[in-house]
């Protein structure tokens, strides 16, 4: 005999939220250590109390933050696959807006920091994300081709 109760429906909002925190996290952690061992390598060598970053850090900082947002676009749109692109729309909008505070606030940079740095932060997150989302979907559409 067959129970005559339906299943009980899970939640469709449980996949899209673990998502939007992985890629969250992973974007978080990708930055971190990136920044973290580039600014290592840059400190060799220097005293730490007249440390002033190099020109070349502002730069790699920037493709850090891209490259680590542009895999948890990837992760997200990875995780929600069958959904829309809206998680990671939110990702892209949390990115922004992250990058976003310390300009409006008219926080002030750090010794040596270029004028560019803080506004490219807030272009170039978002649209890491943004690219890693299109991309998966891009390679999840493909079709898959049959090796001999």
């Amino acid at each position: 005999m067959t129970d005559p109760r339906p299943p009980l429906p899970t939640s469709s909002s449980l996949r899209p939220a673990l998502g939007l925190l992985a890629g969250l996290g992973l974007t978080v952690l990708i930055v971190f250590f990136g920044v973290t061992i580039s600014t290592l390598g840059a400190l060799r060598g220097v005293d730490p109390k007249s440390y002033v970053a190099p020109a070349w850090s502002y730069p790699t900082h920037m493709l850090i933050s891209f490259f680590g947002a542009m895999a948890g676009g990837f992760a997200t749109a990875r995780i929600t696959t069958g959904h829309s692109l809206f998680t990671t729309l939110v990702l892209a909008l949390i990115l922004l807006m992250s990058a976003l505070a310390p300009v409006l606030r008219h926080a002030p940079s750090g010794p040596g920091q270029p004028a560019w740095y803080a506004l490219s932060l807030v272009i170039a997150s978002p649209l890491g994300a943004l690219l890693g989302g299109i991309l998966e979907r891009r390679r999840s559409r493909a079709p898959a081709t049959l090796s001999a």
